[in-house]
């Protein structure tokens, strides 16, 4: 296995990856979206130890924080532009000499996940998309996530003060802050929450789609998990993992197995003139 450190433009932003590939390439790929965190991929080892397992199974894996966390340059934009940070992630990948460049494998988490179901729209390159932790959709999952955290009168100052801040930055009145990001009132209200998972699940056609959610998950429930998977058109699996929560706790290694298993799963599915054109060969 060799490790490898990349820089990706994306518009305004420049990315930060790292590869994992095995000894013998070419072979398909794996692209990794982090969930929301102000460390990127680097405040899980669950990333790297399924990018390294992807490695270790044929699969040329990239990791990569995005834009405006971790050691990625840009500013975050709540969903919004991160969308296109994955679109240049797998453009970046397709461009390998060392990846087969229609057998590409993504998965994501949290909000991740979220923002791949848009970007991944009408891919033809996508053969699976694994989502770990995917809200049904952003608006009820924010609300539920700020009345858990502050109570229904932080709700409801929230929402009056998302409003005013569209004119003065009430940030230091209301503080906002998820897994390390500040967040300001009126861009969760005007751009997180306009992210609706079952909708966009919804229009995505010709890629299987994978839901993991933890049975303790208290920032993504299950009922969330089973929603997403109701929208989603076939072919579709749905996994809730026991005992464990939005990071899956404890339940690292199984989560990467069963994951790793059900990628393989739609290789083996593919034509068997498609699996013989990816066989691997040694890299010359």
């Amino acid at each position: 296995m060799k490790r490898e450190e990349t820089w990706i433009n994306c518009e305004d932003a420049e990315l930060y990856g790292e590869i994992y590939s095995p000894d013998v390439t070419p072979g398909p790929a794996l692209l990794i979206c982090h969930g929301l965190n102000a460390r990127g991929f680097h405040q899980l080892k669950i990333y790297t130890q399924l990018a390294k397992a992807g490695a270790q199974n044929g699969f040329i894996a990239l990791i990569f924080d995005f834009r405006g966390v971790g050691n990625s340059k840009g500013t975050f934009d709540y969903g919004a532009k991160e969308q296109k940070d994955v679109e240049c992630a797998l453009n970046y990948l397709a461009s390998r000499e060392d990846v087969i460049k229609d057998r590409i494998y993504v998965v994501g988490h949290s909000l991740g996940g979220a923002v791949s179901l848009y970007a991944l729209h009408d891919e033809k390159r996508v053969r699976g998309l694994a989502l770990w932790s995917v809200p049904k959709n952003h608006d009820y999952n924010v609300r539920k996530f700020i009345r858990n955290t502050q109570g229904r009168l932080g709700l409801f100052g929230f929402l009056v003060l998302s409003r005013i801040d569209k004119l003065f930055n009430v940030s230091k009145i209301f503080k906002l802050q998820v897994y390390g990001v500040n967040l300001r009132p009126k861009d969760v209200r005007e751009k997180l929450m306009k992210l609706d998972e079952c909708e966009a699940a919804s229009k995505m056609s010709g890629i299987p789609l994978l839901v993991v959610n933890g049975e303790e998950d208290e920032i993504v429930g299950v009922d969330e998990a089973e929603a997403v998977f109701n929208s989603a058109n076939d072919p579709k699996s749905l996994v809730i993992l026991n005992s464990t929560n939005h990071v899956f706790k404890g339940k690292e290694d199984e989560l990467v197995q069963k994951t790793m298993d059900w990628i393989k799963s739609l290789q083996r599915s593919l034509p068997v003139h498609a699996r013989n054109q990816d066989s691997p060969r040694n890299k010359l």
